[in-house]
């Protein structure tokens, strides 16, 4: 059951990282909604920002890094941050007593993908109403982002230094396949990258010598890229590792200036 809110939010700026950047801009509003499980409460928050301009959703509540980056960017430049609230773990949990359910919330956006993530993390059996339940929550979370208005989407994501990172798309990493191709800056940490969807995207961020992933459109689980494949909506993923803020913000900026440069309106409006 999803019940919606809208609010107008004055917000105050409390952190030195929040605050840095260009000239401050505020949330003029926020869309609040709440999308209920047993025994689970799930927030979806919308702040919108007083400039238009890129528009960013966080689905792990326990990735702050890309949080906090994109509320620096908003702050600056304007724009919109969408994120799942649910109690600052990775994976959401519901159900009350045993039997316990759990999903990443990353595996929701097909029956197949969120059916292998609840037999992967829940410690009962899920049943098919259950499933039908929690996909629920990504047509929610999508009817507030709204990519399909947006043209594209961009989720930002952190990682643990040394479980994940550009080397597990190539030979011998556990992602190996899903990539088409992997451009890899041995400069930079290998657990920041950018992971795309589009070719004319991965070419791009080749050239500013930035650690990009092209998704191979074999990929079939039930994350968000897929879905935005398949419904030829663009993607992008802004990934670093935990604590690399400065990082994160500058990747950002990087992604803000290709949808500039490579003229992303008539873009999508050719790929649709």
């Amino acid at each position: 059951m999803l019940r919606l809110l809208m609010v107008l939010l004055a917000l105050a700026c409390f952190s030195p990282f929040i605050c840095s950047g260009h000239s401050d801009t505020t949330v003029i509003a926020a869309e609040r909604a709440y999308f209920e499980l047993p025994d689970k409460k799930i927030g979806i928050l919308k702040s919108i920002y007083e400039k238009q301009n890129l528009s960013f959703l966080v689905l792990h509540d326990d990735e702050n890094t890309g949080l906090n980056a994109a509320r620096t960017f908003c702050r600056s430049n304007g724009g919109t941050l969408t994120e799942l609230q649910y109690g600052n773990v990775r994976n959401i949990s519901f159900g009350g007593q045993l039997p316990r359910f759990a999903f990443d919330p990353n595996q929701i956006f097909n029956n197949k993908g969120l059916q292998k993530s609840l037999k992967t993390y829940s410690v009962g059996k899920a049943n098919e109403a259950m499933v039908k339940m929690v996909r629920g929550l990504a047509l929610s979370l999508l009817d507030i982002y709204k990519p399909d208005s947006l043209g594209y989407i961009i989720t930002l994501h952190n990682n643990t230094d040394g479980n994940f990172g550009i080397q597990s798309y190539q030979p011998g990493g556990y992602l190996f396949g899903v990539a088409d191709s992997v451009y890899v800056n041995p400069e930079m940490d290998a657990d920041d990258l950018v992971f795309v969807t589009e070719p004319v995207f991965f070419n791009y961020l080749k050239q500013q010598n930035i650690n990009t992933v092209l998704q191979s459109k074999s990929a079939l689980d039930g994350s968000l890229s897929v879905y935005a494949q398949m419904n030829r909506i663009p993607y992008v993923n802004i990934e670093v590792e935990h604590g690399h803020d400065e990082e994160h913000l500058r990747l950002i900026y990087v992604v803000e200036q290709m949808f500039k440069e490579v003229r992303f309106n008539e873009f999508y409006a050719k790929s649709k």
